[in-house]
């Protein structure tokens, strides 16, 4: 997932006979990319994409899925017709046919920055400096284990793989941490990669740091392969371009998160499972919520705009979302309707204007702010009424555009530092959500935002 590769060897459509020379390159930032010595889309205005490309290299059996058809090139000095495919996912380890066959009962996979997190090791070495004598023992970590719904628990392990270079008598240790999904029925890919994105958030969420899947492989007892005299279950590699991957995510240690592990560790598998069940209820907010940690360290108003749409969201869906009561707010708008005569396209006009029962956004914010009242929040919201009057007019200007509202909006640096208090307000909101109490978060809060 975060690393080049390149597989040269045969390609062809699942019910075609015909294998084609072709070389299959992924790049992280810039996805998968098949060249071909020639086309499966040989007429000129033929454009359409493949659903499955099969290949056979030395590195295994490769299924191609979603394959974008670029573009078709021919070499002027032998004539030869390129062919150009872009796969949305590659599958390393197996055939198949169709997309609908991809479903599996496994899946490991290693988030960015989850060790990191979890500061567990199994570790226990005496290294001393100007000694001639050092120790290291290793011990493993139990793992944590935790349960998604009906279908589907998982764990999370760690490993400490163990590398000798023979020439140097060098010693390569690494611990690392894997999340392992096990599902009771078959799933479909597309919904394994939707499990992997949703707990790859969760990371994200407690980290402050965009995480990333680095390496997923699917595993099932109906795709094995020969050892000796013993079947084991494939190893079944996945590849795909995540627009979450960049060189600037940055590792993060303890003191730099908004939870700290050690502090929820009894809590994290009804964490985990909160988390999940929230993510279903309302994507949206977290979706608008985790964006901005794709480029942390840019600003422009569109965050702004992020940070008070999934603050309205959020209260839509967990307060009172009436104004005022909809028997007496459907009686004001007949008594209205009564005192005036209009022609129909004119009452279709003033019954289009008189159909906004929801709270202000000053409103919203008010209840919110009330609602989550911890460190961070109390130090930068001093005037509450203040903090809604500079929201409400900044969102009314940077929708509109109009030359009245710009004068009260706020821009540069303040409508940063508004920014940063939003998403401070809408970090409290989901992790009070999904069970992490102020305590565990507010210094978390203040050392981030």
């Amino acid at each position: 997932m975060t690393s080049k590769i390149e597989y040269k060897g045969q390609w062809k459509l699942p019910y075609e006979e015909e294998w084609i020379n072709g070389t299959l390159s992924f790049d992280p930032k810039y996805g998968g990319k098949l060249e071909l010595f020639g086309t499966f889309n040989p007429n000129f205005l033929d454009q359409s994409s493949k659903e499955i490309i099969l290949g056979k290299t030395d590195n295994g059996d490769i299924t191609l899925i979603d394959n974008w058809y670029r573009t078709k090139k021919v070499t002027t000095h032998t004539g030869v017709t390129i062919g150009i495919y872009e796969p949305i996912k590659i599958i390393k380890g197996h055939h198949f046919k169709k997309e609908t066959e991809i479903n599996f009962r496994k899946v490991i996979f290693k988030p960015f920055n989850l060790f990191q997190w979890l500061a567990k090791t199994g570790q226990n070495h005496d290294f001393r400096n100007h000694s001639n004598s050092h120790s290291l023992n290793y011990e493993e970590v139990p793992r944590i284990e935790f349960e998604l719904n009906e279908n589907c628990k998982g764990y999370i392990s760690f490993d400490a793989p163990l590398s000798l270079n023979a020439d140097y008598n060098a010693v390569n240790f690494r611990e690392e941490a894997y999340v392992n999904l096990i599902y009771s029925d078959k799933v479909n890919l597309s919904k394994i990669i939707e499990d992997v994105t949703i707990f790859v958030q969760l990371i994200t969420l407690l980290t402050f740091e965009q995480s990333y899947p680095i390496d997923i492989t699917l595993k099932d007892q109906d795709y094995t392969t020969e050892q000796g005299r013993f079947k084991e279950e494939k190893f079944v590699k996945c590849f795909y371009r995540t627009t979450f991957y960049s060189q600037k995510h940055k590792l993060r240690n303890q003191g730099q998160h908004i939870v700290r592990y050690s502090e929820i560790e009894p809590d994290f598998p009804k964490i985990i499972q909160n988390w999940f069940n929230l993510y279903h209820k309302m994507e949206p907010v977290i979706i608008l919520m985790l964006h901005h940690f794709k480029s942390k360290y840019l600003f422009s108003s569109d965050k702004f705009m992020d940070s008070i749409r999934a603050l309205e969201s959020y209260h839509r869906q967990n307060f009172n979302n009436e104004r005022i009561p909809i028997e007496k707010f459907d009686k004001l708008v007949a008594d209205i309707k009564s005192q005036v005569d209009l022609s129909e396209d004119d009452e279709k006009w003033l019954s289009s204007r008189l159909i906004g029962n929801e709270p202000s956004l000053a409103t919203r914010l008010k209840e919110l702010v009330t609602a989550n009242q911890n460190e961070y929040i109390i130090e930068k919201i001093i005037d509450l009424n203040k903090y809604c009057h500079k929201a409400t007019s900044s969102r009314n200007y940077y929708t509109h555009y109009t030359k009245e509202l710009e004068k009260r909006a706020l821009k540069g640096s303040k409508l940063s530092e508004l920014t940063r208090t939003n998403r401070g307000l809408l970090f409290s909101c989901i992790l009070k959500e999904i069970g992490i109490e102020n305590e565990y978060f507010e210094k978390g809060l203040k050392y981030n935002l």
